[in-house]
C-alpha cells in the first residue's frame, strides 16, 4: 500500500467535483489533501502525504479598502480536521463542545475501519470534503 496511490484516488475525486460544479470551476482549484498512515514501526507516528489542490488558501476579504478578514488556510483546517480524529479514532465533524483547543468541528476526515490511516480534505462543502476523504480510505481498504 502507498499513500500515493490512496491520495491519487483523493484528488480523482477532487477534480471530478470541481468540474462539475460551475461556481468552484470559476474561482479555480482550492484546498488542500492529506493521507496520514500509522508506521508499522512506531505506532505513535503517524506518516503524511499532502498535496496542495491549485491554492490552500483563501484571500482577505476587503471592505472599503480595509480588511474584514485575513482569509482562511484549508492547510490548517485540513490538520485540524485529522488532529480530532487522531485523538478522538472518530471521523471528525463533531459538535462544537467535542473538540480541543484548535481541533476543527468540520467534516472531511475519515479514519479507516483498523484505525491505521486517516484520509482528510479541506476546500468544499463538509460533504464533499467526507467524499473525497472517503474516496482514499476505500483504495486503503481494497489494499488490505
Amino acid at each position: 500500500m502507498t499513500r500515493t496511490q490512496i491520495i491519487t484516488a483523493m484528488e480523482t475525486k477532487t477534480n471530478e467535483i470541481h468540474e462539475s460544479n460551475p461556481a468552484y470551476k470559476s474561482r479555480g482549484k482550492r484546498g488542500m489533501l492529506v493521507v496520514q498512515t500509522r508506521s508499522a514501526d512506531n505506532p505513535d507516528c503517524w506518516e503524511s502525504t499532502i498535496l496542495p489542490f491549485g491554492r490552500p488558501y483563501g484571500d482577505p476579504t476587503m471592505q472599503d479598502g480595509y480588511p474584514i478578514s485575513t482569509g482562511f488556510s484549508m492547510d490548517t483546517t485540513v490538520h485540524e480536521k485529522i488532529a480530532y480524529t487522531r485523538r478522538t479514532g472518530k471521523n471528525s465533524g463533531a459538535p462544537f463542545h467535542e473538540v480541543v483547543g484548535t481541533e476543527s468541528f468540520w467534516k472531511g476526515a475519515v479514519i479507516s475501519k483498523d484505525g491505521n490511516c486517516i484520509c482528510a480534505f479541506s476546500g468544499f462543502t463538509g460533504e464533499e470534503d467526507v467524499e473525497i476523504a472517503e474516496a482514499g480510505i476505500a483504495v486503503y481498504e481494497s489494499m488490505k
